[in-house]
C-alpha cells in the first residue's frame, strides 16, 4: 500500500469514526490534509509520518504560535489513530508541545470595518468556469462569522439542511468542546442567505466548492490575508479572522451601553449565542471597550476587577 492510499484512507477512516460518536471534524479537516498532502509529494518513498517529515513541515508552513499548537495536539490524534490501526508512525513527543501565548484582539474602527467587507466584496477568485464561485460565497462566508459572532471553523461545517431559511435559525452542529447551538439570523443576514442559496443551488453544504467538498478554514485564511494588506490596516501580528467575532461581541455590548440596556443581564443570552461553556469567556469582552464607555452605567465594574484583575488578555473563546 501505497504512502497516499495509507495516509488518506485512515484519515478518513478517523473522521468518519469522529462523526459517528458525535464529534466535529472541520478544524481536523483544514489542517491535517495539507501536512498528508506535503509528505506524499516530499517523501513519497517513506513508509511512515517520521519526526523529518514533521520538522520540515513546520518549518514550511508560516503557523503562528497558537496555530502552531493546535496542529500538533491534532496531528497527535491523528497519529495515534494511525498507531491504533498497528501502524508505526511518529507520534509527536512533548519536545513538538508549544505554549499557548493569549491573544490581545484587534479592534476595528468603523472605516476599518467598511473598508474590509468593500474588499472582501471586490475580490475575485481563480474560478476555472466552475460553479459555486470563491467570490459569491466569500460576502457571505465573512458575513455570517461577523454578523452572527461565528468562530472561523463553524461556517464550513455548515450543511443546507442547518438553516431554515424561513425562520433564520441557524443550527451550529458540535464545534469547541462539542457543543450544539441553534441562533436566529438577523433579517439582513437571513435575505443575503437567501440569495446565495438561490445561485449555489441544490448541495450538501451551505458552502460548497465545485468538486463537492466544503470550503475549508485555510482557504478562508490565505484569502483574509489578501484582503487584509487590500486595505492596509497596519498592526503588528495583522487582524484574524477570529477578530471578526471579536467585532460582533464587543459592538453588541457598545450598542447595549449607548442604549441605555443592563449589559450585565444581556451577557447571559450573548454567552449562549457565541457557545461560550463559561460567562467568564462573555465577560472579557466588556475590557474591549473603548476608554470613553469604560464608566458605563449598567457594568459591575466591581466584579469584573475580581474576575480578571489588569492585564488581561484574550485566548480563543
Amino acid at each position: 500500500m501505497t504512502l497516499e492510499k495509507r495516509l488518506n484512507d485512515a484519515f478518513e477512516e478517523m473522521m468518519s469514526y469522529r462523526t459517528s460518536v458525535g464529534y466535529a471534524t472541520a478544524t481536523y479537516r483544514s489542517s491535517v490534509p495539507p501536512f498528508i498532502n506535503f509528505c506524499i509529494e516530499n517523501y513519497s518513498n517513506s513508509e511512515l509520518i517520521t519526526p523529518e517529515m514533521i520538522d520540515k513541515w513546520l518549518a514550511f508552513y508560516p503557523y503562528t504560535n497558537n496555530s502552531k499548537a493546535a496542529f500538533i495536539a491534532l496531528l497527535r490524534e491523528y497519529t495515534k489513530y494511525l498507531n491504533f490501526l498497528g501502524y508505526e508512525d511518529y507520534i509527536p513527543d512533548d519536545d513538538y508541545t508549544v505554549k499557548r501565548t493569549a491573544y490581545n484582539p484587534y479592534l476595528f474602527t468603523d472605516e476599518e470595518l467598511s473598508g474590509l467587507f468593500n474588499a472582501i466584496d471586490s475580490i475575485k477568485g481563480a474560478t476555472c468556469g466552475k460553479r459555486y464561485l470563491p467570490e459569491v460565497v466569500l460576502p457571505v462566508y465573512s458575513r455570517l462569522i461577523y454578523c452572527c459572532g461565528l468562530r472561523p471553523q463553524e461556517p464550513p461545517a455548515i450543511r443546507t439542511e442547518d438553516i431554515d431559511l424561513k425562520t433564520g435559525d441557524l443550527y451550529i452542529r458540535q464545534s469547541k468542546r462539542h457543543k450544539d447551538r441553534h441562533i436566529i439570523m438577523s433579517s439582513d443576514m437571513l435575505k443575503l442567505c437567501k440569495k446565495y442559496d438561490a445561485l449555489a443551488g441544490k448541495r450538501k453544504w451551505f458552502f460548497q466548492k465545485w468538486d463537492g467538498t466544503q470550503y475549508e478554514t485555510s482557504w478562508y485564511n490565505n484569502v483574509w490575508r489578501r484582503i487584509i494588506k487590500t486595505c492596509g490596516i497596519q498592526w503588528k501580528g495583522n487582524p484574524r479572522p477570529y477578530d471578526l467575532r471579536h467585532a460582533f461581541a464587543s459592538r453588541n455590548i457598545i450598542n447595549w451601553i449607548n442604549s441605555g440596556k443592563n449589559v450585565m443581564e444581556l451577557l447571559t443570552y450573548l454567552s449562549a449565542y457565541m457557545g461560550h461553556s463559561e460567562l467568564t469567556s462573555t465577560l472579557y469582552y466588556v475590557h474591549l471597550l473603548p476608554d470613553k464607555l469604560r464608566k458605563a452605567k449598567g457594568i459591575d465594574w466591581d466584579m469584573l476587577s475580581k474576575i480578571y484583575g489588569e492585564g488581561v488578555s484574550c485566548d480563543e473563546d
